[in-house]
């Protein structure tokens, strides 16, 4: 995503791109929870991976109800799933946080995922204000403000940890 912006003619050509940034962003969180040696750790992101597999599917099945009849199903927004981990519990959180401090495989696979879900977010919004179509619109608006969800925690957990982080190893410069 980073580098020129892709240029969108169709409706097809956004939902493609959606596509393959979803399909992105799953690859990077599972390939991060099969690395990661902290169960939750894995576990965090091991339920952003699956975020992503629901938005890829969510994608899919929007895209082909236009397709094949001329019209947005927004009931697939609202077909959620039950979450295995709850990202936002504060009880698993500080675990996460203690826990994440350890390895710097976990900190730099957070700071990738802050750029991704910004750079994910930044395509929504600014798709949205591309398209006529004002259903589509509304569409892109949703997954955009899903996505800076999922920002919004990645920098808080990061912001969070940042002293620790470099008091921890040592890279205080006094």
């Amino acid at each position: 995503m980073s580098g020129r912006e892709p240029e969108f003619k169709t409706v097809e050509d956004i939902f493609k791109y959606a596509i393959l940034v979803e399909s992105r962003g799953h690859e990077f969180y599972l390939a991060t929870a099969e690395r990661t040696t902290n169960e939750t750790a894995r576990q965090f992101f091991q339920e952003f991976a699956q975020e992503e597999l629901d938005h890829k599917r969510i994608l899919t099945e929007l895209y082909r109800t236009w397709r094949d009849k001329a019209t947005w199903n927004e009931e697939i927004l609202r077909s959620g799933r039950e979450h295995a981990f709850d990202i936002h519990d504060p009880i698993l959180s500080e675990a996460f946080k203690k826990s994440l401090g350890t390895t710097h495989f976990d900190t730099t696979a957070l700071d990738i995922a802050i750029v991704l879900e910004k750079e994910a977010r930044d395509f929504y919004a600014k798709a949205a204000q591309k398209v006529d179509d004002a259903e589509l619109r509304k569409i892109l608006v949703w997954l955009a403000q899903f996505e800076d969800e999922h920002y919004g925690t990645m920098v808080k957990l990061h912001e969070s940890l940042r002293s620790e982080y470099w008091h921890d190893n040592n890279f205080w410069p006094f």
